[in-house]
C-alpha cells in the first residue's frame, strides 16, 4: 500500500470513485462529489491537498483536506476507501499522512465532516482520537452552477 499526494493523472479515478459513492450526497441541490475543475485546482494548490492510497497502481482510497492557515484550521472534507479495503489500515494511513502534513504547516486545529447517521464513521474518528462535537444541521446554498446537478 502506497500513500502519497494526488497527481493530475489521478483526478479522473478520484472522480469516478467520488461520483459513484452514495456517502457524498449532502443535499438534493448539490452534486454528489466535487467537480473536476475544483479537484484539478487542489492538485496545484499550496495549502489544500488530496492524499491517495494506491494498491497495484489502483487508487483504493483518498482523503481531501481544506486548509485555512489564517485560522490555523483544517477541515477533512472527504475520506473514502473502496469497500474491499475497508476495515484495514487504509483510512488510518491516509489520516496519519494528512495530519503529519498539517502539523508541518503549523495547523493547530482539524475537524471532519461526517454524516450524523454514520455510526461507523463517527466511531472510526473517535478511535483516531477525534472528539465528537455537538450535532449540527448541514445548511447549504448553491451560488454557482458548478455545484448544480
Amino acid at each position: 500500500m502506497k500513500i502519497r499526494e494526488i497527481k493530475k493523472l489521478d483526478v479522473d479515478s478520484i472522480l469516478r470513485i467520488g461520483n459513484s459513492a452514495k456517502e457524498f450526497k449532502v443535499s438534493s441541490e448539490v452534486v454528489n462529489f466535487w467537480p473536476r475543475e475544483i479537484l484539478m485546482k487542489v492538485v496545484d494548490d499550496e495549502k489544500d491537498f488530496i492524499v491517495v492510497a494506491e494498491e497495484d497502481k489502483d487508487i483504493v482510497g483518498f482523503l481531501i483536506v481544506n486548509l485555512n492557515l489564517n485560522f490555523s484550521k483544517a477541515i477533512i472534507e472527504n475520506v473514502f476507501v473502496k469497500e474491499k479495503f475497508r476495515g484495514g489500515k487504509v483510512g488510518k494511513l491516509l489520516l496519519d499522512y494528512a495530519l503529519k502534513k498539517l502539523q508541518k504547516e503549523k495547523c493547530s486545529y482539524v475537524c471532519a465532516l461526517v454524516n450524523s447517521g454514520s455510526k461507523n464513521s463517527i466511531a472510526w474518528y473517535i478511535k483516531q482520537d477525534f472528539n465528537k462535537g455537538i450535532d449540527c444541521i448541514w445548511l447549504d446554498k448553491v451560488l454557482l452552477k458548478t455545484f448544480k446537478n
